[in-house]
């Protein structure tokens, strides 16, 4: 689709002509008449130009198919003009992709016959999916009299995949799921409970010697004592992220919080799917059908489904206490929520193994690096 609008430049050039050509008449003077036709004649060919710098022009783009949000990734846009005599000038390319990208760039010149390339470094702010990219090529040649623009829809099918947040909590309770030792210490190096003193033996290593202990025991006539520990912590032999949006009355319906959820529950699901944990997903926004995630093909369905996934209309108590009630008191078990926590989090109940995610304190932290910034 094809528009024009006169610029401001151009207006006060139709102005002048109009009042020359006026002025001529009224005064019955040639020479204003002629200036107000010259003015005419230069904006109607003005106009023409700038209708014909535009014609059979057609633009290409080359992305990968599939990304993921917050994630620079590299786009080559191209303008090809199919005229054979009339080259191109001036032209301003914007695109719209699914995930809420829009970016420009400028194209100085296109010859007839010939192609025009721009590399571009983009993230997409936000998750989605699509299967047309929208263009849209405008120019102001020549003179910046007129303004005209010519929209294009390309095939590419794009799949955004959500911006990976992980739960701090996770990390911040992580003994209560135990789904990954510290990263500074390898499994066989992972630190236990402490359990109790014991006798020196062969291959003990020496940060593990109780000195105050020890000089204790050799001045009753002992050896060197050492710290018992108990094993560390296991990994669950499954993990349920619960995803709900059920809250009191009274409670606002942000959709920014759905989507900061969404990154949340993504990041969840690479967290424990990277820690070898298989996880499935409760979710009311798929009527709660457990989704099952262990390996990297049903980690990549699941993230095409959180791309494009909407929130569920309404969430009731019933439905969200009949999961949980389902659910074995020991499986670990994650919960996240659009809605804050306070309205909800007396319905869980108690349990051994429970990370409860607070949408509102992510809020707190984001506001909190606007301030720093």
């Amino acid at each position: 689709m094809r528009m024009g609008q006169i610029e401001t430049r151009g207006s006060v050039l139709l102005g002048g002509a109009v009042a020359l050509s006026a002025a001529g008449l009224l005064r019955v003077d040639g020479v204003l008449m002629a200036l107000g036709c010259a003015a005419a004649v230069l904006l109607l060919l003005c106009w023409v130009l700038a209708w014909m710098n535009l014609r059979r022009l057609r633009v290409g783009i080359e992305m990968p198919r599939v990304v993921q949000a917050g994630v620079p990734m590299r786009m080559r846009v191209t303008i090809e003009n199919g005229r054979r005599m009339l080259d191109a000038f001036g032209l301003g390319l914007e695109i719209k992709t699914p995930g809420g990208l829009e970016t420009e760039c400028q194209v100085p010149w296109v010859p007839a016959g010939s192609a025009a390339d721009a590399e571009l470094r983009e993230d997409l702010p936000g998750r989605g999916y699509g299967e047309r990219i929208g263009a849209v090529v405008s120019s102001r040649f020549p003179l910046g009299l007129f303004r005209f623009s010519v929209s294009h829809e390309i095939a590419h099918p794009l799949l955004v995949l959500p911006h990976a947040s992980m739960p701090r909590e996770l990390v911040a309770i992580g003994s209560a799921l135990e789904a990954e030792p510290r990263r500074t210490a390898a499994i066989s190096e992972a630190i236990g409970e402490p359990r109790g003193l014991r006798e020196y033996r062969a291959g003990d290593p020496a940060k593990v010697i109780a000195w105050p202990a020890s000089v204790r025991s050799q001045a009753r006539g002992g050896g060197l004592m050492v710290r018992e520990l108990d094993p560390p912590g296991f990994h669950p032999q499954k993990a349920v992220i619960v995803f709900h949006s059920f809250a009191t009355d009274g409670a606002l319906i942000r959709p920014d919080r759905f989507e900061r959820a969404i990154s949340l529950v993504w990041g969840a699901m690479r967290h424990f799917q990277a820690s070898g944990v298989p996880t499935v997903l409760l979710a009311d926004f798929e009527e709660w059908v457990p989704r099952r995630v262990a390996t990297r093909q049903q980690l990549g369905q699941a993230g095409e489904m959180l791309a494009k996934t909407k929130r569920a209309g309404g969430t009731e108590e019933h439905e969200l206490l009949g999961r949980l009630e389902d659910l074995g008191r020991d499986e670990a078990l994650v919960v996240i929520s659009d809605m804050p926590a306070v309205h909800w989090k007396d319905y869980l109940g108690r349990r051994s193994r429970l990370v409860l995610v607070d949408i509102v304190s992510y809020e707190r932290k984001q506001r909190e690096r606007r301030g720093r910034a």
